[in-house]
């Protein structure tokens, strides 16, 4: 146990004078500053493949009536394709209902509420106090 304890002391200390050591003195931080400035700007403007081409390719203007004539081409392209039924969007045109008159919505709301009522006196609806889902 004391050979741990006096092999961590050691280590710790070891530790903890390498960074002491590893740190700048005050007088050297405005040169250091300086220096990792420079490099920051020189690497911000060297180019890097990953990073995109920070010059893009010159295109050749396109006049306003070549994209007119573009957007005309494509409209009965975008409202054919309003028309089409995409299985991933749902279904545009929704399912009808059955309309119900005032007194069936009435007593289908009356209804409801007397059968929660009813649950709420037997117990059985959870508590959304501090223990919600219990009951």
């Amino acid at each position: 146990m004391k050979h741990l304890f006096s092999t961590l002391a050691l280590v710790g200390t070891q530790v903890l004078a390498s960074a002491a050591y590893a740190q700048t003195p005050p007088t050297d931080k405005a040169a250091a500053r300086a220096e990792r400035k420079e490099q920051g700007t020189e690497a911000s403007r060297a180019f890097k493949p990953g990073e995109g081409d920070p010059k893009p390719e010159p295109r050749a203007k396109v006049s306003k009536s070549d994209r007119a004539a573009a957007r005309k081409a494509r409209i009965p392209e975008g409202a054919e394709a309003t028309r089409e039924f995409m299985p991933g969007e749902g279904d545009p045109i929704p399912a009808a209902t059955a309309k119900l008159s005032r007194e069936e919505r009435s007593a289908g709301r009356k209804a409801s509420r007397s059968e929660v009522a009813r649950e709420n006196k037997a117990g059985q609806l959870p508590s959304f106090s501090d223990n919600y889902g219990g009951k």
